[in-house]
């Protein structure tokens, strides 16, 4: 009798050898040493190339916007991340370098511009989560330094990319998405301006009565309706606005807040402007974004 033994085919990859794009950078992020804690410099190269499909649907920042308003975000960016690497910077220590590779058209059309802030501070969240879940690497979001004359620092590594159709790969994104956030849910975060700034812009936690929308990729403008128990604010006087490059608070009769929540990008303060509604009882306020 012939017995035959099937050998399980293993899904068809590319080596792929990323193209170069922009750098983040990071100082002092936390890493797990072998005797204590130790704190270094982290790269992540923003890199590209055609093998990895694109967001299947190509929503601009306004529509991206209408979704994240409506509490039922759908984008999704396929990605790919990269091992860690040590690397020498300019002063010749030790740092980590991560790569980080998308679609080469999704690149040039939403992120190769560094006036793509919007594009590029989504994209900064998302990896963000992803170096977490696989390298345990703590980044923060809000403090990315984006070196203006480096394209990549370090050796781009060759990276393997399943052979899959574009929609199965962006759905298996969207699940593995859906399965973190319930994840980062509860694990119960606290207020800080992190956590809350990620579930303002993944739809996690909608506040009501506001709408922040970017224009120009370098303004901010926040919408804020306001009203107390149903019954509109007609006299702005009432009002009192506080801002900080990170934070919005707004609060009533110097004695109740109605509005305090973490901005989605650091603001200058002093490029500040606000305006009173009265047909739609509504306090816009706009700033210009840091880059």
């Amino acid at each position: 009798m012939d017995l035959k033994i099937e050998k399980k085919e293993e899904a068809e990859t590319w080596l792929i050898k990323p193209l170069p794009g922009y750098v983040c950078k990071w100082k002092d992020v936390k890493i797990n040493g072998i005797v204590n804690d130790e704190y270094r410099k982290c790269f992540v190269n923003v890199c590209h190339c055609e093998q990895l499909p694109p967001p299947i649907d190509d929503f601009d920042q306004d529509e991206i916007a209408a979704q994240l308003d409506a509490g039922n975000p759908s984008f999704r960016i396929p990605m790919s991340v990269g091992e860690i690497d040590c690397v020498k910077d300019h002063s010749d220590e030790n740092s980590i370098k991560i790569d980080v590779l998308v679609n080469s058209t999704f690149y040039k059309k939403r992120l190769a511009s560094p006036n793509d802030a919007f594009f590029r501070h989504l994209l900064c969240l998302i990896f963000c989560d992803l170096v977490k879940d696989r390298h345990s690497i703590d980044l923060d979001p809000l403090k990315p330094i984006v070196l203006r004359n480096r394209v990549s620092v370090g050796e781009l590594e060759v990276q393997k990319i399943h052979k899959k159709p574009e929609k199965q790969i962006v759905e298996e994104m969207y699940q593995e998405d859906k399965v973190r956030m319930e994840k980062e849910e509860k694990k119960q975060v606290g207020n800080d301006d992190v956590a809350e700034m990620k579930n303002e812009m993944f739809g996690l936690k909608h506040i009501d009565g506001t709408r922040i929308r970017l224009f120009d990729g370098d303004r901010l403008e926040i919408s804020m309706r306001c009203e107390l128990n149903g019954e509109p604010i007609k006299d702005p006087r009432r009002l009192e606005l506080q801002l900080n490059p990170t934070r919005c608070l707004v609060t009533l009769d110097k004695s109740r807040s109605l509005y305090d929540f973490g901005l989605p990008f650091h603001i200058n303060p002093s490029t500040a402007k606000s305006k009173f509604n009265h047909e739609k009882f509504t306090l816009v306020v706009s700033a210009n974004i840091l880059l």
